[in-house]
């Protein structure tokens, strides 16, 4: 195996180093800003936490910085996991126990402030593409907001961003050699919040759904985020009958029509895949049957 990435890294420096097109201005700004997305939306601290639902399953965000609208200064970030977490069961969810003794209807109005993460991990406007990957890999998060001298957003970078800079350089080691192979999953039987609190308590973002041992879709913090913003959960919000709507069927915020690959596979057709397709993973299947999986951050050990 490491022989194998040995052999990649060599290749992947032979083939010459990354042609960067950008705006001049961009350029004079810094490497980053040549891939970063700018400009970026941004969430006030004030934005009711349905509403960052509703913007963040319409634009398919799995993250958003939060700023001050008049500068956008930096003042935290809200992802999915957080809203999971809200609505599933974590250590958030106990703020709906607390302040609003269950209520859920009351608690969706609860400013994002509370709830976001103001520890945020950032780069700066004149930082290296490579300051990006080392920052993401150490901290463990899959994007970073871009700011200014003044910590104001500027743009924001993701795992995505990076993989798709290298996606056409990326070859020669197989699928198998890099993707996880321990993967917990999840079968149909279980609940929305028990798939929720799996995803809050081990740190994942998607969950296998299989079934008589074999592969039947991906259930993710943004298809739960989906479920929670739908009309038919708002409805049960007003009627206060959230607590039935958790014990759903995890079946219900589960992707279906995944695309997968084969562990024989060349990690160079998963990036394109996963580029192709607009996505951060792709189950690894044989026969049907899970093998594992592989994400963007899998890229990374390559890289």
């Amino acid at each position: 195996m490491t022989a194998r990435r040995e052999t990649f890294r060599r290749r992947l420096r032979e083939k010459g180093s990354l042609e960067l097109r950008g705006h001049p201005s961009k350029k004079r700004e810094g490497e980053i800003m040549t891939i970063a997305k700018s400009p970026v939306v941004t969430m006030a601290p004030t934005t009711p936490i349905y509403d960052a639902i509703k913007i963040m399953v319409q634009k398919g965000f799995r993250r958003m910085p939060i700023a001050d609208p008049g500068t956008q200064r930096l003042h935290g970030i809200i992802t999915a996991t957080d809203l999971v977490n809200y609505f599933g069961g974590g250590e958030k969810y106990q703020l709906i126990q607390r302040k609003y003794s269950g209520n859920f209807y009351k608690a969706i109005n609860e400013p994002v402030r509370s709830i976001m993460t103001t520890d945020v991990v950032w780069v700066s406007t004149s930082a290296k593409i490579s300051d990006a990957l080392r920052i993401m890999k150490k901290h463990n998060v899959g994007g970073l907001p871009v700011v200014n001298k003044e910590k104001c957003v500027r743009a924001i970078i993701t795992e995505h961003d990076i993989i798709s800079l290298f996606s056409g350089k990326i070859s020669g080691v197989k699928v198998s050699d890099v993707m996880t192979r321990k993967v917990v999953t999840v079968t149909p039987r279980i609940s929305i919040y028990e798939a929720a609190r799996s995803m809050v308590e081990h740190g994942f973002r998607r969950l296998p759904v299989i079934l008589d041992s074999k592969f039947i879709g991906m259930a993710t913090n943004r298809t739960l985020l989906r479920f929670f913003g739908s009309s038919q959960v708002f409805k049960h919000l007003q009627s206060r009958t959230m607590a039935q709507v958790l014990q759903t069927s995890v079946l219900e915020a589960t992707r279906k029509s995944v695309t997968t690959v084969e562990p024989n596979a060349d990690v160079g057709e998963a990036a394109r895949l996963m580029q192709k397709k607009n996505v951060g993973s792709l189950p690894v299947v044989q026969n049907e049957r899970l093998v594992g999986i592989i994400t963007e951050r899998d890229f990374f050990k390559l890289i």
